[in-house]
């Protein structure tokens, strides 16, 4: 037997050690299946975290593009991983002792790394990393948190709309949330907030930057930008469905509308961030720190 053969042999390990991660993943399938298949409800039913449904298929497309630089960085077993993946079950007990749905989704992550950190080691662990991190932003932030997050934005949208509205000559009345106009009354709720954007942007903003961005400190720069953005984006929607309300009647403002409207702004959102990333790509220049810290 070549040493060849004996390497591939021992990266394959014996069948009690196969035996034992079957056991091991039936197990860890058997504590988060109800926490996961709990948060794909909320993704269904809850408009802010549609993307959820992508965003474990973007991290698989992530890992499964480096696949062979994967396959040449698996080592022996790391013992740290057991310590990565006790911290994580650790914050599922405070989780469940708390009823805290937020911190038992989160604590998937850790355990999910800790166990590849555990088979394969430091050297794919490290490769890793950002698609696991990547996982975190299909969880549902606790309503305190939104809550916290999304009135602050209505009133900043409906004041950067109120102002713009005035530009167009239409004397405009802003209360809180509230645009007065003379033929309608605006609620800025938190589908215009930019707080429905900011949460769908933020996943594709990391990505943009992972892709595009050559410099650590330009991504960290793009994905700053993700909430002016959001914001400013959901401030034109507001603008825009003031005059369609003033011209051709409040009715504009619900239905069919209403949804193409919120579609228009995702998407110049979308291209706006597009937009920055290139610029940035552009004054940038070399090759890109995420995959130039994974090179040798």
């Amino acid at each position: 037997m070549t040493s060849g053969q004996i390497a591939t042999q021992d990266r394959r390990g014996t069948p009690w050690e196969t035996a034992a991660w079957v056991i091991l993943a039936a197990v860890f399938l058997a504590v988060y299946a109800p926490h996961l298949a709990y948060m794909a409800e909320n993704w269904w039913d809850d408009p802010n975290y549609s993307h959820g449904f992508l965003v474990p298929l973007v991290a698989g497309y992530l890992v499964w593009r480096r696949r062979e630089e994967l396959k040449r960085a698996a080592g022996g077993p790391n013992a740290w991983g057991l310590m990565v993946v006790a911290a994580g079950l650790l914050i599922l007990v405070v989780g469940l002792v708390g009823h805290e749905f937020f911190l038992r989704r989160l604590s998937f992550i850790p355990v999910l790394w800790g166990m590849v950190l555990t088979a394969w080691g430091w050297g794919v662990a490290r490769r890793v990393w950002f698609p696991a991190a990547y996982l975190g932003l299909m969880i549902p932030l606790p309503y305190v948190l939104y809550d916290s997050v999304a009135f602050p934005l209505r009133l900043v949208a409906a004041s950067f709309a109120g102002w713009l509205l005035s530009l167009t000559g239409r004397p405009v009345l802003v209360e809180g949330n509230v645009i007065h106009l003379p033929s309608a009354v605006l609620d800025v709720v938190d589908a215009c907030s930019g707080i429905r954007s900011l949460i769908s942007l933020l996943a594709v903003g990391v990505l943009l930057a992972y892709f595009l961005v050559p410099r650590r400190w330009q991504q960290v720069l793009l994905v700053a930008l993700v909430p002016p953005v959001a914001v400013f984006t959901n401030a034109l929607r507001v603008v825009a469905a003031g005059l369609l309300a003033e011209y051709f009647g409040p009715q504009m403002l619900e239905g069919a509308m209403h949804d193409l409207t919120g579609w228009l702004v995702f998407m110049a959102a979308f291209g706006l961030l597009a937009a920055l990333a290139l610029l940035l790509r552009r004054t940038g220049g070399g090759r890109r720190e995420s995959e130039a810290g994974h090179a040798g």
